[in-house]
């Protein structure tokens, strides 16, 4: 029977990431490290609600729309992402890890995997925030993915 492979679960959305792993001892999964950039996200959310887009009138009634970008945090979230994989690419390498799973809104993944290309191997993705999910709830969603590599939920 071949040996299980010994993956680093990645849990993140734009601001927090959570880095989870299966225990040797008890097979549960248990998070050894987080990262928490939400402080930087609510300072730029405050300084965009100081300074709003500019608004313009629609041609056909008297409604207002905001002009620019969809998202304006988007970019700081992405660049989140960045820090995300650069870390987990050096927990892979100390911890002699085979892979990563990664648990993320679906508009992350892109961009994380992206990251992550040259730094560890992606062996699965579940498209779901599980950022605030505690431990013990974590092996109904991760179970699956640790068992079945290329899983995308």
């Amino acid at each position: 029977m071949p040996k299980p492979a010994k993956l680093l679960f990645i849990l993140t959305d734009g601001g927090r990431a959570r880095f989870v792993e299966r225990s040797a001892e008890t097979g549960r999964f248990v998070t050894f490290e987080e990262l928490d950039h939400t402080g930087r996200l609510r300072e730029l959310r405050a300084e965009l609600r100081a300074t709003p887009p500019a608004r313009a009138f629609s041609s056909a009634s008297p409604r207002r729309s905001g002009v620019g970008p969809e998202d304006p945090v988007r970019p700081a979230k992405e660049a989140f992402m960045g820090e995300v994989a650069e870390r987990a690419g050096e927990l892979v390498q100390a911890r002699g890890l085979d892979g990563v799973v990664l648990a993320a809104p679906t508009r992350l993944i892109g961009p994380l995997r992206m990251r992550l290309a040259r730094r560890a191997r992606v062996t699965g993705a579940i498209r779901k925030d599980l950022t605030k999910a505690p431990d013990h709830h974590l092996g109904g969603w991760l179970n699956e993915a640790a068992r079945s590599p290329l899983l995308s939920l």
